[in-house]
């Protein structure tokens, strides 16, 4: 008995042709792109959130210093602001050093989430205090309490060279600037981002407003400069708000506290 001949199939009912495969490739590049694309910005939105919410608490901590100082503004850095036993070394300590014993969330509210060093890597230096990745104390300047640079810088606006070396907001007496005498609270950047502890310009060092900008804008790896985000940079003003300014919108207004 003679078997039935075996059906067989052309190959062309199951293999997919070249433009076929080329077409699913394609759509699968594409949602790929769309879900990454999708995800760095989730990231990106998560980062600028953590950047404002740490801006918004060193103005906390701030608003708390000048009504436990007798409405005095804090200098970037100081030698003389009043009896501190903790002083070390040069006797100089910086913003974080006075914030830190305020913000009761430590030193991870100096930290912001977009930094990266001027070599292009992740992390910041932190001097004689705690880092909040590894929990060691680190010291990258002797003497210096709390210089930490880690991408926000205080407004070191210094109009005249005065004695003490003081950062910012200094009188001629060489005493910290009163709260009261802010005149433009709403337009004053207190704290930016920055790629150092310090950030804006100092006529004393012969940094004045234009040369400051002119610095910063060629470039972006400026010592005393902001570390912009996508053209832009996030900025604590006097009166606590958070926003975001473009290089072409900063005045001199912005770093001097007064008229």
């Amino acid at each position: 008995m003679k078997r039935p001949p075996i059906s067989r199939m052309s190959s062309s009912a199951h293999a997919f042709s070249l433009v076929e495969l080329l077409v699913t490739t394609g759509i699968i590049g594409i949602l790929a792109a769309l879900g990454t694309q999708a995800l760095q910005s989730s990231m990106s939105a998560g980062r600028q959130a953590e950047k404002v919410a740490n801006l918004r608490s060193i103005g906390v901590a701030h608003g708390i210093f000048i009504a436990e100082s007798n409405g005095q503004c804090l200098p970037a850095n100081t030698a003389n602001l009043g009896d501190d036993a903790a002083l070390a070394g040069n006797g100089r300590a910086w913003w974080p050093h006075y914030l830190l014993r305020i913000s009761g969330a430590g030193a991870k509210i100096f930290k912001n989430p977009d930094y990266r060093r001027p070599d292009g890597s992740k992390g910041a230096l932190w001097d004689d205090v705690e880092n909040p990745s590894s929990g060691k104390v680190v010291d990258e300047q002797p003497g210096e309490l709390c210089r930490i640079e880690a991408g926000f810088g205080w407004n070191w606006y210094q109009s005249s060279i005065t004695p003490g070396d003081q950062g910012d907001w200094v009188t001629d007496t060489n005493q910290p600037r009163s709260a009261a005498s802010v005149a433009r609270p709403s337009k004053l950047i207190v704290c930016l981002e920055s790629m150092s502890v310090i950030g804006g310009p100092n006529p004393s060092v012969g940094l004045n407003f234009d040369a400051w900008m002119s610095s910063v804008k060629a470039d972006p790896s400026f010592w005393a400069g902001p570390r912009w985000s996508k053209g832009a940079i996030s900025c604590l003003f006097f009166d606590g708000h958070v926003a975001q300014m473009k290089p072409a919108e900063f005045q001199i207004e912005n770093f001097t506290p007064l008229n």
